[in-house]
């Protein structure tokens, strides 16, 4: 079975997903801005949203969406923030919370709040 990975544009020392088979592995996904490497959003509900947006364009360059996300493991800098994340991480999986685990982390940049990596299938 091949094993391809996918690299950020510009480059990072890792690849942003990795496609096995009709699997892709999503590496952490975050609010920062591409090129800027910025952290956009000051609060989770803000930093969710460009993540999101992010991650589907991934997800759709790749050949699948957040429809076909089977797993997802979300990191929050903040434990207050989950009631704030819980209600809107929704918006973005509407089809319904996939198998998932949530976990209070100390996350790369201190503006960071919260971060996701996810397992998806194409169909």
């Amino acid at each position: 079975m091949d094993i391809e990975f996918f690299h950020h544009e510009p480059r990072r020392r890792y690849a942003k997903a990795c496609r096995v088979g009709n699997t892709l592995y999503l590496a952490g996904e975050d609010s920062k801005d591409a090129v800027t490497q910025e952290v956009r959003g000051k609060d989770v509900s803000e930093q969710l949203k460009y993540l999101f947006e992010s991650l589907s364009k991934t997800l759709e360059e790749l050949g699948s969406s957040l429809e076909y996300i089977v797993k997802v493991t979300i990191y929050l800098k903040k434990r207050e923030d989950r009631p704030e994340y819980a209600k809107e991480w929704g918006k973005y999986l509407p089809h319904g919370p996939p198998s998932t685990l949530v976990m209070g982390v100390d996350l790369a940049e201190p503006e960071m709040l919260v971060e996701v990596d996810a397992i998806a299938v194409i169909l």
